[in-house]
């Protein structure tokens, strides 16, 4: 094998051996554990992995937080049903009856009230209660799980929430089944840029949205389509070098 080419094998390679993937893929699996915190760059598979590694035959329930959630959505509330009202639960009360995954992206964003509503849903089996304004009182069913993903460290979280995790893992490499959506040549450019520092950084769903344009644009439209002008010129460009 050419010297260049065994260099880009080598270090396709040494990306996929050095990250935490397989570690990941077996603690979701794994009955320890109860919730789990998956962080690193954006692009690089968290929540693919969340929704669908270790699953076995539980239901998946997933949702995004952002500073304008409020606890009571997520946890449900009284609905209108014909003269009167019944209560429907959200996706965070169906989850736990049913001992499903919750997979919460982006917790960092929740506000102080979303937070605070967290504790009891990641206390550990033996204590974990939910009374809902119904006056009902939920335990988590056996199988029930939380997975939060965010590209912040643990650390950025109120420490009374982050001591609830009981895993706190850090992937920055792209996932592999991503990495094998994309061409070789993409694939090399895509582990490149992974380097970089965050506001030069390329992340996987960047690389596929430019494969599949670049089907119908060509390279260099593509390349501006998805990047912006100035920016997907400086790729286009870096993508010729390494080309020739």
């Amino acid at each position: 094998m050419p010297r260049k080419k065994r260099e880009k094998q080598q270090r396709l390679d040494r990306s996929t051996e050095e990250s935490l993937w397989p570690l990941v893929g077996r603690v979701l699996a794994s009955e320890a554990a109860r919730t789990v915190y998956l962080w690193g760059p954006p692009g690089v598979g968290k929540s693919f992995v969340a929704t669908r590694e270790g699953v076995a035959h539980r239901p998946v329930f997933a949702l995004t937080t952002t500073p304008e959630t409020p606890a009571a959505e997520l946890r449900g509330g009284w609905m209108p049903k014909g003269s009167g009202f019944e209560w429907r639960d959200g996706p965070i009360v169906t989850a736990m009856r049913r001992g499903g995954r919750l997979v919460l992206n982006e917790v960092s964003y929740a506000s102080s009230d979303l937070l605070a509503f967290f504790h009891p849903v990641l206390e550990s089996p033996e204590t974990a209660r939910l009374t809902l304004p119904s006056g009902e009182t939920i335990e988590p069913a056996p199988g029930f799980q939380v997975v939060a993903t965010d590209n912040c460290p643990v650390e950025q979280l109120p420490e009374a929430l982050r001591d609830r995790f009981r895993s706190v893992l850090r992937v920055d490499a792209p996932h592999p089944d991503a990495l094998a959506r994309l061409r070789p040549d993409l694939r090399e450019a895509a582990l490149r840029t992974f380097d970089l520092e965050p506001e030069r950084a390329i992340s996987i769903r960047g690389w596929l949205a430019l494969q599949d344009f670049e089907e119908e644009l060509g390279r260099e439209e593509a390349c501006r389509a998805v990047f912006g002008r100035e920016r997907g010129e400086q790729v286009f460009e870096a993508l010729q070098l390494a080309a020739a």
